[in-house]
This record gives structure tokens, sequence and C-alpha cells, in this order.
């Protein structure tokens, strides 16, 4: 991309002023920060993040564009101080029903980019009726726009699949005329901890974001119940430094904040360039979800079936056989294997098979892992076996199956955890 820049003359000598874009951004998240600098970078722009670093914005400062997301009425202050300059908003915060009147905007003719609610709302319903599930929930927590957009998208696609769909109103227990924060926060989650306990299980539930999800995996473990064995959790944002150290490996929708700030960027350049935006938002489509242990079992009514499900999702890269898997659920080996195929339609050796296959599946098409390392990796005892185990499982060896649907070249260097 060529840089667009302000030529002026200066001494005789031409000279060029680079754009200066500042950023409010009210929520930070590092993936939407690195969309706004790879553009940036293309762009050839500088880049005032004083408000992300100390909340402030810049003092007189005197620049060509600015890109916001406002979410509380601090960023609608902070906006107020800075020129009139082109602006794109990276959400639908100014309108949030939760702000004073005083600071509410419609938000009508603002250029805006953002995360497409009815396809994340999709792809949540999808993922937990892919495993199974029957009973799915949404726990909404602010009731506020991205909520209103994603209920009705999950339920009309579990209800028209014959399953139950169930709103958790978390929300309204902070309606309270209660004015201490930690006492409306103890009570908001001993009503949560009663809430899972009533809910048929096994239950699914979308949480509108991970730091959300958090508060409800920590509930399901003060009310006894096993995630994800009788309550599957799936946040959305995709936070590794909140998903990977949850209480439990967290799933979540990837809503692409990399491409909305890339997006976001795109869009207010075309407008410092002089063109007229788009009346209608932006939405940027959610890439996919990222599961982890919080989803990853099926759904399977009997408890100590679905504790064995678990065992081999967390164990499947060892050595590991049928008379361990049934001391770690409970039962005796015997009638774990017929409450196993039972429940599951395949043995317990099958299920060990299957998951082990789609982990070197994911090893090949993710990494430059020889077979050998990728076989010891997913749980094979050697080479031969597992060839000849993935021959018979895909119709194709490893080496023509990494060919086949490798689509780029550009394959991560990175190991990957499967």
């Amino acid at each position: 991309m060529k840089a667009k820049t302000n030529v002026f003359r200066q001494h005789g000598s031409l000279h060029h002023v680079r754009r200066s874009v500042a950023l409010l951004l009210g929520f930070y998240n590092v993936s939407l920060h690195s969309g706004i600098a790879r553009y940036a970078r293309e762009a050839d722009w500088v880049l005032d993040d004083s408000y992300v670093r100390v909340g402030l914005p810049p003092v007189g400062w005197q620049g060509d564009g600015i890109i916001t997301l406002i979410t509380n009425p601090k960023d609608v202050v902070a906006l107020r101080q800075l020129p009139s300059l082109p602006l794109v908003d990276l959400s639908k915060g100014w309108i949030s029903n939760s702000m004073p009147e005083k600071y509410r905007a419609s938000g009508h003719g603002r250029p805006r980019v953002y995360y497409d609610n009815i396809l994340i709302g999709q792809l949540a319903a999808q993922h937990f009726l892919e495993r199974g599930f029957k009973h799915v929930a949404y726990m909404n927590c602010g009731n506020y726009w991205l909520d209103v957009e994603r209920i009705p998208s999950i339920r009309r696609i579990v209800e028209a699949s014959g399953g139950k769909f169930y709103e958790i109103e978390y929300y309204k227990c902070f309606e309270s005329v209660i004015s201490d924060p930690l006492t409306i926060h103890r009570a908001a989650h001993q009503w949560l901890i009663k809430t899972l306990r009533y809910l048929p299980k096994p239950l699914g539930v979308a949480v509108s974001a991970d730091d959300m999800a958090v508060r409800l995996l920590r509930a399901c473990d003060d009310a006894c119940l096993g995630v994800p064995e009788q309550v599957a959790v799936l946040g959305c944002d995709n936070d590794p430094l909140v998903c990977d150290y949850a209480p439990v490996p967290l799933s979540s929708i990837d809503n692409d904040w990399d491409g909305i700030g890339y997006a976001g960027a795109k869009l207010l350049d075309s407008i410092m360039d002089g063109k007229r935006p788009p009346y209608d938002p932006i939405l940027v489509p959610p890439k996919r979800v990222v599961a982890r242990l919080s989803t990853e079992i099926l759904a399977v009514p009997d408890i100590k079936v679905a504790r064995a499900v678990r065992y081999i999702l967390e164990h499947y890269q060892e050595a590991i056989g049928t008379q361990e898997i049934a001391s770690a659920a409970g039962l005796n080996r015997r009638k774990l294997e017929r409450d196993f195929r039972k429940y599951l339609g395949r043995s317990i050796g099958e299920e060990i098979l299957q998951r082990r296959i789609e982990c070197a599946k994911k090893l090949l098409l993710e990494t430059r892992m020889k077979a050998h390392e990728i076989a010891h990796r997913s749980g094979f005892s050697g080479i031969v076996h597992f060839s000849k185990a993935f021959l018979r499982a895909s119709g194709s060896r490893p080496s023509h199956f990494r060919r086949k649907y490798q689509i780029t070249s550009n394959m991560s260097k990175l190991n990957s955890n499967c």
C-alpha cells in the first residue's frame, strides 16, 4: 500500500507530514490494537495511544482522524476534548441503555465497524448442537445491544433443532437498590449458583465475553457442577490471557478483533481522503470457535460416562487403558464399556483413536512437525502404528493428507498444543 501523506514546501525542499490518528479505546483488546497498527504500518500513519495507555486524551493534539470504541461516559467526555475530525467507532456503545441519558447518542451517521452478532450467535448454537447438547443457555450479563442481537440468533437455531433454549438473566441481579457493590456481587453469585443447579443437564452455556464466562466457571465450581461434563461453557473474544488461565481452559469465539481494527482503520483512511462513509455499519464476521476444555465433550446424560470422556480428552496423548479410565469414572470396566457404547455408539478404544487422529490432523495442517514427532505428540506408540491407523481412519497417509488439505504454504512454525 502506498503511504498517503500531506506534502508541503519548506525552505525550497519538499517535506511530507504523516497522518496522525488518535486511539480512544474505552475497551482495550490487544488484537484490536494490532489490527489498527497493521493498517497504520501499511499507510505510514502515526498513532497516538495516550488514552489507551494512561486513560487521558492527548493534550494539544492536532491530528487527522480518530478511532474510538466508546463504552462509558468517561470515553464520551474524553472525545469532546479532541478536535472535531473524521472518526470511526468500533462499537455500538454510544447507544447503550446503561449510559446516563446525557451521555447517550444515537450514533446516526457515524461510521462504524464491529462484529456480526447474528453470526456469533449462530456459531455458539452450532458449537453446542454439534456436541449433542439438547439444552442450551445464554448468560445475559448486561442486556446490552450485543446480548439483544445474539439471543434471538441462538434461540432460533437451538429450537429449530428440537432443543431447549434458556436465558440466564444475570444482569437483573444488578438492578438492586443496594448501594454496596460487594454485597450485590455476592448476591448475584449465589443467584447464579442456584440457577445453574436448577437448569437441566448436560447444559451448554454461551456467555457474552470471556471475563464474564470466568464468573460462570466459578459459579459452576461452587455449585459442584463439573465443567464440561455437566455444564459446558463458551466465551467470546478469544482472549488467550483469559481463556488459557481460566479455572477450566475456556472455549471461546474468535470474533476477529484484528480484522475489526484493520477494517476500521481502512474505513477511516478513506474518510480522511474525502470519501463518503457507508450509511450502514460494516459488520466483520467471526472467525471460528477456538475449542478448549470447557466445551470439549459430547453431551452425555450419564455423569460417570461423561467423566470417562473427559479423562480421555485430558490423557489421550498418554498410554491409557480401559481399566484406568473406568477407575477415573468410578465404574467397573465392564459397565463402562457397556454404557460407553450405549451413549456414544462406539467403544472406548475407538474414542481414544478418534481423539488421537483429530490431534494428528491438526498438527499436520498447522505445524511443520515431522511425522514421527506428530505420532509421539498425538499419543501413538510409533510411526508405523500412526501411519496405519491414520490411513484406516482418513483414507490417506499423513504426508498425502498434509499436501491435500494444506491451503496455504505459510504454515505456523510453532508447535501447537492439541
